[in-house]
């Protein structure tokens, strides 16, 4: 059996489209994904697969289920083989233990929790509709919002009496234990006073807010408090949980994930209301992150149903803050940011409640900017004409710029933003490149534990082959293995272009991915990386990383391995300052990723020299060791010597490279 916390953490991290797209082509259409159906004969697709239900289903032949099924069906997995195959595609460490009395209690103690919050929430609901205090209260606040049935229906609205423990005393005697309703943050139990002990409501005479998973299940409950003649918080939130994290979970996200998967964009805004009046005016691809901080989880999760994020916050010094920290997590992602501000002295809710969706997206598209417009214009507007100010500005938006995980964006946005700022190209880039530096070393070191150095500790026997006894040629063929490393990292992923399908009206014939080519090349020739070092990465990268990661994840990967030995070999090849072992191929990301149909098979010829030329080096050692006597072995050795040397010979020439 295996645990419930890993079996939740597999289930958080699944993408239904990377699983089944590791196994069956799939082609987006809409919002979905479409394929001939795996599991019976067809010629025209009727196998859909959904990202934003995370479900699939073939209107062919009736087949429906979610990642783990499609395992179980395709691959005829058992159910414990598909999650151990799920925990190792995403990194998540399974192990199938009989589940103990204290797993299972655990495990039906976090189903009790569910069945209390759904309790609580069906009971807020009827206090708004079938009271009299809801109505005059509760419903007649939401009226004057200009909330209609159906949206309060949708989002599950509802009301706490003003009576200090009308909710507890209900619960309780329906049966729902006080444990349960303290742990929840429903209730309270007074620890001082004339009352010590006693248990009342935590939320009185408030609106209510149903806080929701991705997967529709109520987490938590956000207030809003009423009474004028009272002045405490205006907002009270459950407490964190058993089922309730705050930073992994956002409001409307379960309302609004099918919007936000047709429309390739999502709008983040801060409140409840925000999100609640904007669905109503008919903008549903909206999320909040509930006046909270906005977190890493968070990100991630909105990463699984748009590349798109639109910030949109009041216009106001608060809204410009937020929206500036927000966006350097959302690029650290690779999303693509844009910003709009809402005019000074409204807000989401009142904007759109007083415009038609007509209105609301000719607004949107033509105030939405792209995040450096933005930062510039709004770091801009509050310089003094004093040099530190510009400089704090260069250094805010060069650290946004180094966020971005492509090559080629990111040396786009350096483009740009020299130009903007009015500053040398090559300094900014430079800057950025340091901050992007200095982050993963960064990263390194968190995770080694080790932060009271700022310079990698290579292992000396590592960074200088030599001081083990290695020969020049043994050093030579080290670098050449670094150079596929470094490819593998920067451009795995992408796929080669065969020349061969430049004619017009040619069969298109397989294009390999470069990490396929590069094992391909390797194998052909039974070759294996020699460094056991960079032989332990190579093999790591074929076995650990996945299609869909971005070359930051797989940078991240490497760098914060917890074999330091890796991790130390990794920084190097990453570091900004490393360069190719021949001049013919030294160059810059950017012309390697131009060139990289020339430049990825000259990189392995000239690593398959250089292993002729160690063998070489090898057999002339074997010579210089023999006696004269020896002359049949002597005459043996130089013709294998001889022959190798046309090969190398050979393999240079095809390189376009001459000694």
């Amino acid at each position: 059996m295996i645990d419930q916390a890993t079996i939740a953490r597999i289930r958080d991290a699944i993408d239904i489209v990377q699983v089944i797209g590791d196994f069956v082509p799939l082609k987006r259409q809409g919002s979905d994904y479409v394929a001939c159906c795996p599991f019976h004969q067809e010629k025209t697709p009727s196998f859909h697969v959904s990202p934003s239900r995370q479900f699939y289903n073939c209107f062919g032949c009736h087949e429906k289920g979610n990642a783990i099924t499609f395992l179980m069906r395709h691959e005829q997995m058992t159910y414990v083989e598909a999650l151990k195959w799920l925990g190792n595609k995403y990194g998540i460490e399974v192990n199938d233990t009989q589940e103990s009395i204290e797993e299972i209690q655990k495990r039906n103690h976090r189903d009790s929790l569910l069945i209390v919050n759904e309790y609580a929430c069906k009971s807020f609901i009827h206090n708004l509709l079938e009271t009299q205090e809801g109505r005059t209260v509760g419903l007649e606040y939401f009226r004057e919002r200009g909330f209609t049935d159906t949206t309060i229906k949708d989002f599950m609205l509802g009301y706490t009496v003003k009576e200090k423990d009308s909710f507890t005393k209900q619960a309780i005697a329906a049966g729902y234990k006080k444990e349960l309703l303290l742990e929840l943050g429903l209730s309270v139990q007074r620890t001082e006073g004339a009352y010590a002990g006693e248990i009342t409501d935590k939320f009185n005479e408030r609106v209510m807010f149903p806080i929701r998973s991705v997967n529709g299940t109520v987490v938590a409950f956000g207030g809003r408090i009423l009474s004028k003649e009272k002045s405490p918080v205006k907002y009270m939130n459950s407490p964190e949980s058993e089922i309730y994290s705050k930073k992994r979970v956002l409001y409307g996200l379960y309302e609004s994930k099918n919007s936000i998967t047709a429309q390739k964009n999502c709008y983040l805004v801060e409140g409840y209301t925000d999100v609640i009046s904007m669905h109503q005016a008919g903008i549903t691809n909206v999320v909040a992150s509930c006046g909270t901080a906005l977190t890493e989880e968070q990100v991630t999760l909105l990463k699984r149903f748009t590349q798109k994020i639109t910030i949109i916050y009041d216009g106001d010094n608060a809204g410009i803050n937020a929206a500036l920290k927000g966006i350097d997590m959302f690029l650290q992602k690779g999303m693509n940011v844009k910003v709009v501000l809402i005019p000074n002295g409204e807000d989401p809710d009142s904007f759109a409640r007083t415009h038609t969706k007509e209105d609301l997206e000719n607004f949107l598209n033509k105030n939405e900017e792209d995040f450096l417009v933005y930062q510039y214009r709004t770091l801009s507007a509050q310089l003094t004409g004093d040099p530190y100010q510009e400089g704090l500005m260069i250094n805010q938006i060069s650290s946004s710029v180094s966020m971005i995980e492509d090559p080629g964006i990111r040396s786009a946005y350096i483009n740009r933003a020299s130009e903007m700022l009015g500053v040398n190209k090559d300094d900014f880039s430079s800057k950025v490149i340091a901050l992007r530096e200095e982050r993963m070393t960064k990263a390194n070191q968190y995770k080694s534990g080790q932060r009271n150095y700022t310079t990698p500790r290579t292992p000396l026997a590592y960074r200088n082959p030599s001081a083990t006894g290695n020969s020049t040629a043994q050093d030579e063929l080290r670098k050449s293995e670094q150079d596929i490393i470094y490819l593998l990292i920067h451009f795995g992923r992408m796929t080669i272009q065969n020349s061969a399908n430049a004619n017009v009206g040619a069969e298109k014939i397989y294009e390999p991915t470069v990490s396929e080519y590069i094992q391909q090349a390797l194998s052909i020739d039974s070759l294996e990386i020699s460094d056991p070092i960079l032989k332990k990465l190579y093999n790591l990268y074929y076995s650990n990383i996945k299609a869909a990661d971005s070359v930051t994840e797989v940078e991240r990967f490497f760098v914060s391995n917890m074999d330091q030995e890796i991790a130390a070999a990794a920084i190097e090849i990453i570091s900004p300052s490393y360069q190719f072992r021949s001049q013919a191929i030294k160059s810059s990301l950017k012309n390697i990723y131009n060139n990289l149909s020339a430049i990825l098979p000259r990189t392995i010829y000239v690593y398959k020299s250089k292993v002729i030329n160690l063998r070489i080096e090898n057999l002339r050692t074997k010579l210089l060791a023999l006696d004269k006597e020896q002359e049949e072995e002597i005459v043996n050795l130089t013709t294998q010597i001889q022959k190798l040397s046309v090969v190398k010979r050979k393999l240079l020439r095809e390189a376009k490279f001459s000694k």
